[in-house]
């Protein structure tokens, strides 16, 4: 019996990219669901009509596609779920081989090569991966900031098929000024108020867990003497993860950022307690 495979996907004002991510997926996935965040400023649900009709748009912007990833998840209809993002699109090969991926009885999920792209060429051979085709039934999903991936519990298959991440950067990778502004003082600010939130509130999809992992109940008693150790696991889970290390300065400089990104994290969680 044929497995169909459900497309969703969280975007934000991306009227230059979205095309791109659709048309590499049409004609090999059986349905697509769109969630805007927020309204729409441009022409991105235009866009998306001329795909399928399942365009939904949340009443507020959250800020990541992590926290309302579950309502895309219990629309979708079809057995498998291909998650893709307005920055990417499918490599010819993937595209060939996703129906025949969604065949495989004996597999839960499959992982895919997603290599970083500095604006004019990929700057990694091997690293990083990034599981993006799964079967429903066999996910677990906790609507958290960065908690982008679900829990797989079942067998996940390592493809070597590429999933393209060709995302529009304006100055480097590695720009400071960005990580500053977007990652640190609007990532991390956000992920430290969902931290702090009644796990009771957050939005599940066949998560069966009571609570938060052990590291964020750390994190949320703890805030600033969890912050240092956190920081240095975030780099050397990153470091030697897969052989990243293999990959040389690109690889070192996510670290890095990383390792500020969980310290500037644990201060954030801090100042909100104190402030509640």
């Amino acid at each position: 019996m044929k497995q169909k495979i459900s497309a969703i996907m969280v975007l934000h004002n991306e009227e230059t990219l979205v095309r791109r991510a659709l048309e590499s997926i049409k004609g090999v996935v059986d349905e697509i669901l769109i969630l805007h965040d927020g309204p729409c400023s441009d022409n991105s649900i235009k866009i998306c009509k001329e795909y399928t009709k399942k365009v939904f748009i949340n009443k507020k912007n959250v800020g990541l596609p992590g926290p309302i990833i579950p309502i895309l998840l219990r629309k979708a209809k079809g057995p498998w779920i291909l998650k893709i993002d307005a920055d990417e699109f499918l490599s010819t090969e993937m595209r060939k081989n996703l129906r025949k991926l969604a065949q495989n009885l004996e597999v839960d999920g499959y992982t895919f090569l997603w290599l970083w792209w500095d604006g004019k060429k990929y700057v990694t051979k091997n690293w990083p991966r990034k599981p993006s085709l799964y079967r429903k039934s066999k996910i677990s999903y906790l609507g958290f900031p960065h908690f982008d991936d679900p829990k797989i519990n079942g067998k996940t298959v390592d493809t070597n098929y590429q999933l393209h991440h060709k995302p529009i950067i304006k100055k480097s990778l590695f720009n400071w000024s960005d990580f500053v502004n977007k990652s640190l003082k609007r990532y991390g600010r956000l992920q430290a108020e969902y931290t702090l939130k009644d796990f009771k509130s957050l939005d599940k999809f066949n998560w069966f867990e009571k609570d938060y992992s052990f590291a964020i109940r750390i994190r949320r008693k703890y805030p600033l003497l969890s912050a240092c150790p956190m920081a240095i696991l975030a780099f050397f889970r990153i470091m030697l993860s897969n052989n990243a290390w293999k990959e040389g300065l690109p690889v070192f400089k996510e670290a890095v950022q990383s390792t500020l990104y969980y310290l500037w994290l644990g201060w954030y969680i801090y100042k909100f307690k104190r402030k509640n």
